[in-house]
């Protein structure tokens, strides 16, 4: 009895603890931020340092944003990449432990800007047909995630030179690179930040010695550009009105499941409709046969006059047995009764 008692007496002390506990744990959790994925070369990881492009656009968007920096030196979108040098290795970004991390992540938005070693001369022919194939593939790579992620295409910035450059020529970065990711922007429908346009009116004092990377000046132009874009788009995507985002196959199958609701209302519309409705008179039986086929109902059916109509006379009908005169049932049928049957057979 007295172990009973103890527990008893344990159980009510938690419920009462539980019950003073701070009102403010039982709090909805905050909702989790957007993540945002920053691919490319080494103008993306700027050194791994606090001033590059993803480090300078994570204290631009604040709160309620995870900036990760996938950026890996010298790797191109092209297959089979190459350094200037011709030094050995594969430079393809797909390659790298960045490029698994980035899709594991399941990030919200991507940042990708890649393009620029793809110029070297190892890596270019005439048509820049392979890094027009490597780099619409990488693209896909992204869009085939699932929830599938925003996508922003950086445009190349340009090759200001004046310093040693890796190879990397602004001949063939403006001339074959940029057309190609503009091309593939188009196409998929992407939303597209031109680097060229935010650096440019300050090529001199927003670029490294090298004439290639930007400086910490140029990353907090960057980063200020792919922030009011990913505001932008945040916007546009948010919910209206309560609603909350949907998938397009959620869409699609809310969709579906609003025109399932509207064909039971129609039915039992119908429904109440014809029980409300008056019971039909008696009609001939020619009648009725005719008006059955006509509609493709059975014979069972009952033909509905059309609206406005006026109502056709019904030719009388004599009861079994009798006479049309109200006569004798053993009266026999006058000529005129016996025509008038023959009108209905």
């Amino acid at each position: 009895m007295n172990t009973r008692l103890f527990f008893a007496v344990a159980a009510a002390a938690v419920v009462a603890i539980a019950g003073c506990a701070d009102p403010a744990t039982n709090a909805p959790a905050a909702p989790a931020p957007r993540v945002v994925a920053c691919v490319g070369d080494s103008i993306t990881w700027g050194g791994g340092k606090t001033n590059s492009y993803p480090a300078l656009l994570q204290a631009e968007l604040g709160e309620g944003w995870e900036v990760r920096n996938f950026g890996v030196n010298s790797r191109t979108a092209r297959r089979e990449g190459k350094e200037f040098d011709l030094r050995p290795g594969d430079l393809d970004y797909r390659k790298t432990l960045s490029y698994t991390k980035s899709l594991s992540c399941k990030p919200d938005a991507v940042v990708l800007m890649i393009g620029t070693n793809d110029s070297k001369p190892p890596n270019w022919e005439e048509t820049g047909d392979a890094f027009r194939e490597g780099y619409a593939a990488l693209v896909e790579d992204y869009l085939a995630l699932d929830p599938r992620p925003v996508v922003v295409i950086g445009i190349s910035p340009t090759v200001k030179g004046g310093g040693f450059t890796y190879g990397v020529t602004e001949k063939i970065v403006g001339g074959g690179v940029v057309p190609v990711q503009r091309q593939v922007a188009e196409e998929k429908g992407l939303p597209t930040v031109d680097c060229r346009a935010v650096l440019d009116p300050h090529m001199a004092t927003a670029y490294s010695g090298d004439g290639l990377h930007p400086n910490a000046e140029g990353n907090a132009l960057l980063a200020a550009a792919f922030a009011a874009k990913l505001r932008e788009l945040a916007t546009a995507r948010a919910p209206t009105n309560g609603a909350s985002a949907r998938s397009p196959s959620s869409a699609a199958a809310a969709r579906a499941s609003t025109t399932r609701r509207g064909r039971a209302r129609s039915r039992a519309a119908r429904r109440a409709s014809s029980s409300s409705r008056p019971a039909a008179t008696s009609r001939p039986r020619c009648a009725t046969s005719r008006a059955s086929s006509a509609r493709g109902w059975s014979s069972s059916s009952t033909a509905t006059p059309a609206r406005g109509a006026p109502p056709r006379a019904r030719p009388s009908r004599r009861p079994r047995g009798r006479s049309a005169s109200g006569s004798s049932p053993r009266a026999r049928p006058t000529a005129r009764t016996r025509s008038a049957s023959r009108a209905c057979a």
